[in-house]
């Protein structure tokens, strides 16, 4: 019987700053079992409805296409991108 399942996906968060071509250069790389798997950016322009909120810039892989919401904090992004890891 195989117990991947019961597995937790590693999500490793990588400070990065990023050329967004605004005021919103914070970045995070995330890495997802060794894979890069998105990149987020910390909302710092005041436009943003959720300053200091966080929005995936870029995804890869399984996350690619999906509607991804923009998150209060870097917790709850971790947790969304890990229940959507998940095979």
């Amino acid at each position: 019987m195989s117990r991947q399942g019961n597995v937790e996906t590693l999500i490793v968060l990588q400070p990065i700053a990023v050329d967004t071509g605004s005021l919103d250069r914070t970045g995070m790389l995330v890495i997802a079992n060794g894979m890069l798997v998105a990149v987020l950016i910390r909302l710092d322009a005041p436009e943003h409805e959720n300053p200091q909120g966080w929005f995936v810039e870029a995804a890869f892989g399984q996350l690619n296409g999906l509607r991804i919401p923009a998150f209060d904090t870097l917790k709850d992004a971790t947790r969304w991108l890990r229940q959507h890891l998940k095979s």
